[in-house]
């Protein structure tokens, strides 16, 4: 599959539908700053999307990891790179999230480690831990926020329940 290809795809078949990118994000139980992104070339949909996505669009799927109007008869080696594509675009868009993550990560706790150590609450340890500690519940609010799995996000919402009573627990303490 061609990211090139396949933003530009999308776009003309939702057109095509009178869809707005509200609409189609609508029926997808994703965000229009979703549907922008997949149309502008930046990103894939989760795996998962597709099967809506074409059905949305009212497109084979073969013809939207094609991003082609084509009608032909489905190989075995148009299932394998269906196969590679999905497996692909779900590795491309974990590095990416991973990548983000890892960046939010590093840049709140160098920055809440900073600011705990300066403000003279804490030694270099205490300082890390509380650093790490503000940066669990950023990744994790970020995990919140962007995951669609309502198990998931039970999980992602209960550890940031956790690392909010801890930060806190650790002001409260600090402060006395």
């Amino acid at each position: 599959m061609n990211i090139e290809k396949f933003g530009p795809y999308i776009a003309q078949k939702r057109k095509e539908r009178n869809m707005t990118q509200k609409d189609l994000a609508e029926k997808l139980n994703v965000t229009p700053k979703a549907v922008s992104r997949w149309e502008r070339s930046i990103g894939y949909p989760d795996i998962e999307t597709f099967e809506g996505l074409a059905s949305a669009l009212n497109v084979p799927i073969l013809n939207l990891f094609d991003c082609s109007d084509t009608e032909n008869e489905i190989t075995a080696d148009d299932l394998m790179k269906i196969v590679y594509d999905s497996v692909e675009i779900d590795r491309r868009n974990n590095r990416i999230q991973e990548r983000t993550v890892g960046g939010i990560i590093a840049a709140v706790t160098l920055l809440t480690s900073l600011l705990f150590h300066m403000g003279g609450y804490g030694n270099i340890g205490a300082s890390l831990f509380f650093g790490l500690m503000c940066a669990g519940i950023v990744a994790s609010l970020y995990y919140l926020l962007s995951e669609d799995d309502s198990r998931n996000t039970k999980i992602y919402g209960s550890m940031v329940a956790v690392l909010v009573l801890v930060v806190f627990g650790i002001l409260w303490y600090v402060s006395q």
